[in-house]
């Protein structure tokens, strides 16, 4: 069958829609997807998703074919740091590898987990609606191959297409239409637990056909607690419409493990060290502090100019394909935060380099770039606030509070780490009184913002899920014993008995700021990982 637009329209908006009334679960689409693009064995393009309810002997098996959506808003896009993901004008996004660094951003701003990361090529790659197929008039191959014609492809926008009949004839459904992408893949006829992500959960079985089993995407070493086989712990939280049977059960899906991991986290703590230094420097001044002592000429620029080229190697390490990081400057997205975020931390890198240069010399205006790079450095601790609520699919990351949190962390990093300074440096006693009180507003602003969280309402399930994955879950001892305890309230009790007892030694602030540099990086490790411990398929 010819798959044109019609004659003389110009409009196109490619799209899906699945019968899953006619879908027997065969895996045809699966099977002729990895023939027709090479894909490697451990990940798909396209999957079947099988869940179960009911017990035996009643039972039930629901089918649901799952993809990516070919958004019209779609969040790929725009956090994509080199444009190789993009929107067509016929409506598909498809993507470019040859552009792509492997960050695994676009992994966690898509709502619908449809990508992944090639084990051979280490770039991302998706459904791209067999193009090559599409442009000289063929269906995508999934289509092609589906023994009951489950797969309907076709134009949105011509009215006179199967497709387009199907969209606006029928009640279809979409999965996660509340993340607000528009996506253009609709299902008839499905259960919906099977395209609703918290709908079923997931027994920690491996389900049918294989045992558990680590994947490849592995990044790193998650706690000891038990996981499903999606890489991911299959704890779930508390609801109220499990029915007598308990709640549907995911008997097979394809793995999606945590995109990001330990890298990520303590990112995070570095580039709070390297901006928070010297917020708490510039607050010194304030304080009276010596703006010609050695450590403001030279010994706080090269502090903050280590930590940063630590932020750098962490970020570029994290990268499956390491080797293309200078794309992030040369091929840049400008609407990406990533990119934007590489702008931020290049000015403060100029900046720190000039004030370490120039401090050496012993120039008099050494001020003036302690003020600059203070500035700078609100951006550097801030950035990746902006960053995360990019990647949409994480809607524990959307918290309006995050920003608040990057910046009291790097207070109380900066104060911490300035304080841990005065064993090399001879500070002056405004010095350490300044670094003692960033320490101790950080750590208050830390657990302000954590009140915040705690209380608010839940804007969506999947935050819901998130919080509870943070507060009650997985992860909840790395955040309320490491996060809380050690990266809070320690740092601010230490730092208060400092700041307020007579004769108090210097080493019970230190403390309070190596607790608080710790623990800040539990916290930060635990919101990263309960973020993505949320499934989105």
């Amino acid at each position: 069958m010819g798959f044109t637009s019609g004659p003389g329209r110009s409009a196109l908006q490619y799209g899906f829609v699945i019968d899953q009334t006619a879908c027997i679960g065969c895996h045809a689409c699966t099977v002729a997807c990895k023939t027709e693009h090479d894909v490697p064995l451990g990940v798909n393009r396209t999957w079947v998703k099988y869940i179960e309810s009911g017990t035996w002997p009643d039972t039930k098996r629901s089918f649901s074919v799952m993809r990516c959506n070919h958004c019209s808003d779609a969040p790929c896009v725009s956090i994509c740091p080199t444009g190789a993901l993009f929107r067509r004008p016929d409506g598909i996004v498809d993507f470019d590898t040859s552009l792509c660094i492997g960050c695994k951003s676009c992994m966690q701003a898509c709502p619908y987990d449809a990508l992944y990361i090639d084990p051979v090529d280490q770039t991302a790659q998706k459904c791209n609606y067999c193009v090559h197929r599409v442009e000289v008039g063929l269906e995508p191959a999934c289509v092609v191959v589906c023994p009951e014609g489950a797969i309907i492809s076709g134009d949105l926008d011509d009215p006179t297409t199967p497709i387009s009949r199907f969209v606006n004839g029928e009640a279809l459904l979409q999965r996660s239409p509340e993340q607000g992408t528009r996506p253009n893949l609709w299902y008839r006829g499905v259960d919906e637990a099977a395209i609703d992500p918290l709908g079923a959960v997931d027994p920690g079985d491996g389900g049918i056909w294989r045992d558990p089993a680590p994947s490849f995407m592995t990044v790193d070493l998650t706690p000891p607690t038990p996981k499903g086989k999606n890489g991911r712990n299959h704890q779930s939280p508390p609801s109220a419409d499990r029915g007598a049977d308990g709640p549907p059960r995911v008997v097979y899906n394809t793995d999606h493990p945590m995109p990001w991991g330990w890298r990520v986290s303590s990112y995070f703590l570095t580039k709070g060290i390297s901006a928070g230094i010297v917020m708490a420097l510039a607050l010194s001044l304030l304080f009276g502090a010596d703006s010609q002592s050695a450590f403001a000429r030279w010994g706080a620029p090269l502090i903050a100019g280590v930590f940063l080229a630590i932020t750098g190697v962490l970020l570029v390490a994290d990268l499956k394909r390491p080797d293309r990081f200078y794309y992030l400057l040369t091929k840049g997205n400008p609407g990406s935060w990533l990119v934007k975020g590489a702008w931020i931390l290049g000015a403060h890198a100029v900046i720190l380099g000039l004030w370490f240069l120039f401090g050496l010399t012993g120039a008099g205006f050494v001020p003036v770039f302690i003020w600059a790079s203070a500035a700078v450095g609100l951006g550097v601790a801030g950035y990746t606030a902006f960053l995360f609520g990019q990647a949409e699919g994480r809607d524990l990351w959307q918290a309006p509070t995050l920003i608040w949190h990057m910046l009291a962390a790097a207070l109380a990093v900066g104060g911490g780490a300035g304080l841990l300074a005065a064993a090399i440096f001879d500070l002056g006693a405004p010095s350490r009184e300044a670094f003692a009180w960033a320490l101790v507003a950080g750590a208050a602003a830390l657990a302000l913002v954590a009140a915040v969280e705690l209380v608010s309402s839940h804007p969506t399930r999947n935050h819901a899920a998130g919080m509870y994955h943070l507060t009650k879950g997985a992860h909840a001892r790395e955040w309320w014993l490491g996060g809380q305890v050690l990266g809070v309230v320690a740092p601010l009790v230490l730092g208060v008995v400092f700041l307020a007892g007579a004769g108090v030694p210097l080493w019970v602030s230190q403390l309070g700021g190596l607790a608080a540099l710790v623990g800040i990086w539990f916290a930060d490790d635990a919101f990263v990982r309960a973020g993505q411990s949320v499934p989105l398929s």
